[in-house]
């Protein structure tokens, strides 16, 4: 991948951790890397594996594939889910994350049933 796609990647992840209301140490808490890789992925400064954007990815309610298509928009591919995020504890990020996956795999199926594109697995 080239530096100019991992630079606009980092924007989304950015705009989607801001989006869902979490720091940058809670995700970095749930993925198990440091703060500073975090950082490192929203600045395009390193290279992030499939399944670490994943999982970022579910955490943050979005479809994996608005990371990954640069013309992808962002209107059907984020998901929300209202929680409150005063005192959320690091496991809590865990239960959140499989329930915003969940929310997306049933969004999917919906448009299936109702012949609408989508792109969620």
């Amino acid at each position: 991948m080239s530096e100019k796609l991992y630079k606009e990647l980092g924007k989304k992840l950015k705009i989607a951790r801001e989006n869902a209301g979490f720091t940058q140490s809670q995700v970095a808490k749930f993925l198990g890397i440091t703060r500073e890789q975090v950082s490192y992925f929203e600045t395009g400064a390193r290279e992030i594996d499939l399944s670490t954007l994943s999982q970022m990815a579910d955490l943050f309610g979005y479809d994996l594939a608005y990371f990954i298509d640069v013309g992808k928009d962002v209107k059907d591919t984020e998901v929300a889910l209202a929680f409150r995020a005063k005192d959320l504890k690091d496991e809590d990020l865990e239960v959140i994350a499989k329930a915003k996956r969940f929310l997306l795999n049933l969004d999917s199926l919906r448009k299936l049933v109702k012949g609408e594109e989508t792109y969620n697995v």
